[in-house]
């Protein structure tokens, strides 16, 4: 392949790869030439093959332009393409492009209020200068010291130097699982299911032991499976959310809570509270984290506001108790520290408490939709669905009947533009239970959506009937797998 040739290929993945986009200016010539050091007559006839293509054009005394492109797919069509090629399992990020994305796993975009935070990094960025070689592993001292009062006007006590400032929530729960995994020397996890998928992918890449427990609103029934559980198997630690319960949006009442910190004091188990959605609660006040219990530092309390205040900003944090100095060792070998504008931000929005008035609001937007999205879904859907009564949060949690596999569903759901995230998201056994999916009520709207919410009930019916053909031609035919 001569040189024109290499630069035309160039420049044609650069364009099919989307890094060139219809509208963009082509580098000049000249600029080609001393890039890639070449004579004007390769650039030349570089560009001449482009624009044979029909990749490029010229601009009368402004170079080139990049053309439109056909596409052989329209982004539906690929999206459903890598929805069947997943088979309805790792799909989580692509819902946003969708009319009806219910199976994102973010809070809708448009009904946050960035004003807050965008003022507040406005105001900030005449410090900022000053703040460059301040990146202190534990994190910026205002917000700790912010988020302490915070949890202490919620009755909460932390200690002095336990929180820590993390890379978003997630960061928060991956140090937790690496803390107690190295502090107890033990090699094995335990999670309550339904779980956050991501939560779940991560207990996956790890070469340990995975415990399940099935989620209990029972709080008796719960805690008597936790003590059997670390009785017999001491596990390094149990991930649990014990308010708005991911994606059933249930909490656990008080005396569970304090039950389950009470294990974790006498079988010395760490509990790693993911307490993510605690500032979306529906009723007066939040509810009270597992960490008020502790008294011996066994739990880790994760926590951030990336999905109320503060989207985008990966701000999050942990009170790791006990295990507060191997936290801030594994913190310094995996991201030195977190990025200072936005510690530097939130610490401001939340000392001025401008931030309350907009939550307040945000929470009464989510009730009202979680409750219209709950109405139309027992309107809509098969008979013997059952759907959650969240506390708090956007998810709804749908148990469907047994014969709909909501995994199998879901491409021709995505064709009508509606997006769901099926049951086996939220399970690390397999088989995972497939008749279940969740729903976020953030991006349902009442009035645009009713036809919508009718064509996924369909969806569902003939998926019903389905199954139960199905199950029919089973029993009739013995040996059927």
């Amino acid at each position: 392949m001569n040189k024109s040739e290499q630069l035309k290929s160039l420049f044609v993945h650069g364009i099919e790869q989307g890094h060139l986009l219809a509208g963009d200016r082509m580098p000049s010539l000249r600029k080609v030439c001393q890039d890639h050091q070449v004579s004007m007559t390769t650039a030349q006839r570089a560009y001449g093959e482009l624009e044979r293509l029909g990749l490029i054009e010229a601009c009368p005394r402004s170079g080139f332009r990049v053309l439109p492109q056909r596409r052989n797919k329209d982004p539906l069509a690929q999206r459903l393409n890598a929805a069947e090629r997943a088979q309805g399992i790792r799909i989580e990020h692509l819902t946003m492009a969708l009319p009806m994305p219910w199976g994102s796993p973010f809070v809708n975009p448009a009904l946050l209020d960035p004003s807050l935070m965008n003022r507040a990094l406005a105001a900030i960025l005449q410090d900022y200068p000053d703040r460059l070689m301040d990146m202190p592993v534990q994190g910026l001292e205002e917000l700790r010291r912010t988020l302490a009062l915070h949890y202490l006007s919620q009755g909460t006590l932390l200690d002095g130097d336990e929180l820590l400032i993390t890379c978003g929530g997630m960061e928060a729960l991956s140090l937790a699982i690496r803390a107690a995994l190295r502090d107890s020397g033990r090699n094995n996890i335990a999670a309550i299911t339904p779980a956050f998928p991501a939560v779940l992918d991560q207990l996956g890449h790890l070469d340990t032991a995975l415990h399940v427990l099935p989620w209990q609103h029972d709080g008796e029934r719960l805690t008597a499976m936790v003590e059997a559980l670390f009785a017999n198997e001491r596990p390094a630690a149990l991930l649990l959310m014990a308010n708005y319960h991911h994606p059933t949006g249930r909490c656990l009442d008080m005396a569970t809570k304090e039950a389950l910190v009470r294990l974790a004091h006498r079988y010395q188990v760490a509990l790693i509270e993911d307490d993510t959605y605690r500032e979306l609660y529906f009723s007066n006040q939040p509810p009270a984290p597992l960490k008020r219990f502790d008294t011996e530092g066994w739990v880790m309390h994760c926590s951030s506001f990336s999905k109320s205040l503060a989207p985008g900003h990966r701000v999050g944090w942990i009170a790791g108790g006990r295990f507060s100095d191997t936290l801030a060792s594994l913190k310094l070998c995996s991201s030195l520290g977190t990025p200072m504008p936005s510690q530097m931000a939130l610490a401001r929005v939340l000392a001025s408490g401008r931030h309350e008035e907009v939550l307040a609001s945000l929470r009464i937007e989510l009730r009202a939709r979680c409750v219209a999205m709950q109405e139309r879904v027992l309107e809509c859907f098969p008979e013997g669905s059952r759907v959650s009564e969240p506390e708090g949060g956007y998810f709804l949690w749908v148990e469907l009947p047994d014969s709909i596999d909501s995994s199998a569903l879901l491409p021709a759901a995505m064709q009508q533009g509606i997006h769901f995230a099926p049951s086996r998201l939220f399970h690390a056994s397999s088989p995972a239970p497939a008749n279940a999916l969740r729903l976020n009520a953030s991006f349902y709207d009442r009035l645009r959506h009713r036809t919508g919410m009718a064509l996924l009930g369909e969806l569902l019916e003939s998926g019903l009937r389905q199954g139960q053909r199905f199950r029919q031609r089973s029993v009739l035919t013995p040996g059927t797998p």
